[in-house]
């Protein structure tokens, strides 16, 4: 008897690498193609003079557990490749005003009680009402039957236009890439939640020391493949063999390769192709078509290796650029990763008038810093989607109508926005349910 198909992945990002590690560990053998020439998705390395950096500054937290469960699963101590900080929240607006939330190494929620009071740049009536909305998320009064959007709930919850605009605003912004005129309060709430409310450590940022795919791609791959599987590149998936219901095989340039089970590790817009021929996907189809996306910039601006900052990640109010990261935790010292989240009157300018803009607000914020040595913008129009109001009502399940087809990514039913925590959340859970379904029916046959 031959062997078995292997288990096919399309799609080498986070959430497709996550899939194909966890199947791998699970002792089963993995096919993944990725149509692009490296692997990591809207996370891949991008060169920038004579060193690497990401395709869009990434932040992590310490609550990205799975995230963290897939490096120890490929052998990583995370803190070989991530650096922790506790959490030192700072913004600067037009001064003098500023805005400083420090949380302190005390158990969950002491250390956010301590953070919210002591904080600087509001009132202590305001901090008082902060401290307000930490306490009924933490008791698990804020859920929400209908989703509305976040700021909607932080007027229900009685929150002054300095906290929105120092502190909620900002964090929604980088947290779902979404203005909170439209954000979705329920996503919002999951995040905080899972940030503030169980561990002290959770609310730690974990800044990558490298680029992203020495993070995570470069090593998943080594791990699959030492381990039995394989990874190829420059593959693209043209279409499914579907019959009876059941997934057989992808094609790929006109050859088709028999699958025992396909993951579709693709963002929606990619997925649409793919399924769009199978009637039972249709309504799959639909809630993918229901997507909207959001744009997030990235400027690296290169000074002389002595500029530093007094912030590892500084935001700013009333600018175009929204947070500041100091790169020479990466060992790039003088290099600085701009982040413009969500849509802005950036959007229709080119690099070059960005760049000058960025640099020039940054002379503004630092005026004894010098002309920069180079820079570089990146742009991605579709960096994730729009995590706006009732987004999880569309959001599908990992599995589909059709037998051995799966879906895995960070727009599946995680109940997290589109961050890397997610995506690998998807894809782990992906590999979990194939292993039962796989465990059922042999029990059964």
């Amino acid at each position: 008897m031959g062997e078995a198909a292997p288990i096919i992945v399309v799609g080498g990002g986070w959430s497709g690498l996550a899939c194909a590690v966890e199947l791998t560990r699970l002792g089963h053998r993995v096919e993944l193609l990725e149509s692009a020439r490296q692997l990591g998705g809207r996370a891949r390395r991008v060169a920038f003079g004579p060193r690497n950096v990401d395709n869009g500054q990434h932040i992590l937290l310490g609550a990205y557990h799975q995230t963290l469960h897939l490096l120890n699963s490929i052998g990583l101590e995370f803190t070989t490749v991530l650096a922790r900080l506790p959490l030192d929240l700072y913004l600067q607006g037009q001064p003098p005003d500023f805005f400083r939330l420090t949380v302190p190494p005390l158990p969950a929620p002491l250390h956010l009680t301590i953070g919210l009071l002591t904080a600087q740049g509001v009132s202590l009536r305001d901090r008082f009402k902060a401290l307000g909305f930490g306490y009924r998320l933490w008791r698990g009064r804020l859920a929400l039957e209908e989703d509305i959007a976040v700021l909607d709930l932080l007027r229900q919850q009685n929150q002054s236009p300095a906290l929105i605009r120092y502190l909620w605003e900002p964090l929604c912004l980088a947290a779902l890439n979404t203005p909170i005129t439209v954000a979705s309060a329920q996503v919002f709430l999951q995040v905080l939640h899972a940030a503030f409310c169980e561990s002290q450590l959770d609310s730690h940022l974990l800044l990558p020391k490298t680029n992203l795919s020495e993070v995570l791609p470069d090593q998943a791959r080594y791990y699959i493949e030492t381990h039995g599987g394989q990874v190829s590149l420059a593959q693209r998936v043209d279409s499914l063999v579907i019959k009876n219901r059941s997934v057989e095989a992808v094609n790929c340039a006109a050859t088709a390769r028999l699958a025992q089970h396909v993951v579709l590790a693709l963002p929606p817009h990619g997925l649409i192709p793919l399924i769009s021929s199978t009637p039972e996907l249709h309504d799959i189809m639909s809630l993918l078509a229901g997507f909207s996306y959001e744009p997030i910039c990235t400027v690296y601006v290169q000074y002389p290796d002595s500029i530093s900052t007094d912030y590892p990640l500084q935001g700013f109010i009333g600018t175009t650029m929204q947070w500041i990261i100091d790169r020479q935790i990466t060992s790039n010292p003088g290099l600085m990763a701009v982040v413009i989240s969500g849509p802005g009157i950036h959007q229709p300018w080119d690099h070059d008038h960005l760049a000058k803009h960025i640099v020039s607000e940054l002379k503004q914020a630092f005026p004894h810093w010098p002309a920069p040595e180079e820079t570089l913008v990146i742009c991605e129009k579709r960096a994730t989607f729009s995590c706006r109001v009732a987004i999880n009502a569309i959001r599908p399940d990992n599995a589909t109508p059709i037998r051995g087809l799966w879906l895995a990514g960070d727009f599946t039913r995680t109940g997290y926005p589109a961050t890397l925590e997610s995506a690998v959340h998807s894809g782990i859970r992906c590999a979990q349910l194939i292993r039962e379904t796989i465990l059922t029916q042999a029990y059964y046959s």
